[in-house]
């Protein structure tokens, strides 16, 4: 890629990025044309391709971007033990406004793992996939397993509450409409009514 994009203004960079992420999340990476992008982004073909030489790097540096999204919180040190449930939902609220910078993000990473004709699809799911385990071991590595009626339970309840929460993340850009208040008001429930099924009565709270 072009090092001149990164001298281009913040919200230039963001307007470019959104539109490739939007686009690569609504099509399958045959269908994601350059034009659609650099429509969408609000500036022409030639300069999106002054900016990225074609489509797979433009593909790649999003898939980077992604990346380095979901590895931001991932050094951070957490204090053991820790409240399971209040993990969870630091790393939605953190997810949530990301989002609000790129609604298209996380979308696109869900893509990836569709996608069949790109050349590195492979190891880009390789890749996402020690993320989230990872992000998984992290968690279930600090959480307080003494306030569960059942710690065997916690590895099934936290697959449970990350597979519900793509859901959620889904609904808080709908269409494009930002509806966070209500989204965040619903999980905080959901989370609440797990708490009180999943810990023992002293720590319902």
């Amino acid at each position: 890629m072009n090092r001149k994009f990164f001298e281009l203004s913040t919200e230039k960079q963001q307007r470019i990025l959104n539109a490739g992420y939007k686009v690569f999340s609504d099509n399958i990476y045959k269908k994601a044309s350059m034009q659609l992008i650099a429509d969408n982004a609000q500036i022409s073909k030639s300069l999106l391709f002054h900016y990225f030489r074609n489509k797979q790097t433009l593909y790649e540096y999003l898939f980077q971007s992604a990346v380095r999204a979901l590895q931001q919180h991932k050094t951070a040190v957490i204090a053991k033990p820790a409240d399971f449930f209040e993990l969870l939902e630091n790393e939605f609220y953190q997810r949530i406004k990301l989002m609000e910078m790129f609604p298209y993000q996380y979308r696109f990473i869900m893509r990836v793992y569709d996608e069949t004709c790109f050349s590195r699809n492979e190891e880009i799911n390789r890749i996402i996939s020690a993320e989230m385990h990872q992000k998984k071991a992290q968690v279930l590595n600090s959480a307080d397993r003494s306030k569960f009626r059942y710690p065997e339970d916690l590895e099934i309840l936290y697959d449970l509450i990350i597979d519900l929460s793509n859901g959620f993340y889904f609904r808080v850009f709908d269409h494009g409409l930002l509806k966070e208040p209500q989204v965040l008001k619903e999980f905080i429930s959901f989370m609440n009514n797990l708490k009180h099924n999943y810990y023992k009565e002293e720590y319902h709270g």
